[in-house]
């Protein structure tokens, strides 16, 4: 066995493959190339590219050059590898897919004698009416509002809106943000690098949505918002902002019809009474279905059925 020779032992450097060759270098004979693994150039592999010089962290990423690879952190409404994928969707607290259920609050305020109740599931963007708001009680000292998003997601922003109460103008002027996974133990949103909880602005007028961005962003199930300065009383309408934590929350278009029915194909399909008409066909696999036959179904049972989109 060959126990000397131009790649005996390896010149190469940072796992770099040592091939014999008729290279030279200058006027000298050397008998060898190094193929650098990615991430690593010069003639031995000795020197560590600067992958941040080429820019890979898009919007506003900031890159840091690390051994044969790289970084990017994101600001707060950007995520992926180079910052690529936009997270600052609505979570759906003015859509609806956040329901009553999810919106709760320390207290309510109760006018006219009790009959009129500014409840916390009121506090949706945009929300119309005359009591159109959470409103929180005039005796509640430390007013809190929490949105449960169900299970964790990531949170990059808020955006907060007043509203006007009996002709008057009300709406918080600054708030703080906690968040938790569990509902009970809460963690501030703190100014970053610092221990000192982080002061969002907050509304100027009764009417104007204004948001504020997390960098870096909230990956909680809860949220909580906490009125720090309010005029009159703490009234509020809002949406949180963000994605799942894969970076997708848009539905792809089963329901829509987007996904058209050739792309959606099965392993089989199960006939009612053996009739075409009641063939439980892979096309009728959407989401909130209607009518007799509304799903797909195989026509065997056993583990190698399939339903493909």
């Amino acid at each position: 066995p060959l126990l000397s020779g131009p790649c005996l032992p390896n010149p190469c450097h940072n796992g770099g493959m040592c091939e014999i060759s008729e290279a030279y270098r200058g006027d000298t004979f050397i008998g060898y190339v190094c193929k650098c693994p990615q991430g690593f150039n010069g003639i031995h592999c000795q020197h560590n590219v600067n992958e941040c010089e080429a820019e890979p962290c898009k919007n506003g990423g900031i890159c840091t050059d690390l051994v044969a690879n790289y970084s990017c952190e994101c600001p707060g409404e950007f995520m992926g590898r180079n910052c690529q994928q936009r997270c600052s969707g609505p979570l759906g607290i003015e859509g609806g897919i956040v329901s009553n259920q999810q919106i709760t609050a320390s207290s309510t305020h109760r006018a006219l004698f009790g009959l009129q109740k500014w409840y916390p599931y009121y506090a949706r963007l945009n929300k119309k009416g005359l009591v159109n708001a959470w409103t929180a009680a005039e005796n509640d000292r430390w007013p809190w509002i929490q949105i449960n998003l169900q299970k964790k997601m990531r949170v990059t922003g808020v955006i907060t809106q007043g509203a006007k109460r009996i002709g008057s103008p009300e709406y918080v002027k600054s708030y703080k943000i906690a968040y938790s996974n569990d509902g009970k133990s809460w963690t501030m949103y703190k100014v970053k690098g610092t221990k000192e909880d982080m002061v969002f602005r907050g509304n100027v007028d009764n009417n104007t949505p204004y948001a504020n961005s997390f960098t870096p962003p909230i990956k909680a199930q809860y949220v909580r918002l906490y009125p720090q300065v309010c005029r009159r009383h703490c009234t509020l309408r809002m949406e949180l902002l963000g994605c799942e934590l894969t970076g997708c929350s848009e539905p792809l278009g089963m329901k829509s019809g987007h996904i058209q029915d050739f792309q959606i194909t099965a392993s089989s399909v199960f006939r009612t009474l053996n009739m075409d008409m009641f063939a439980w066909e892979p096309r009728k696999a959407r989401l909130d279905k209607q009518g007799k036959v509304n799903a797909w179904t195989s026509g065997h049972n056993d583990q190698s059925q399939w339903l493909q989109v």
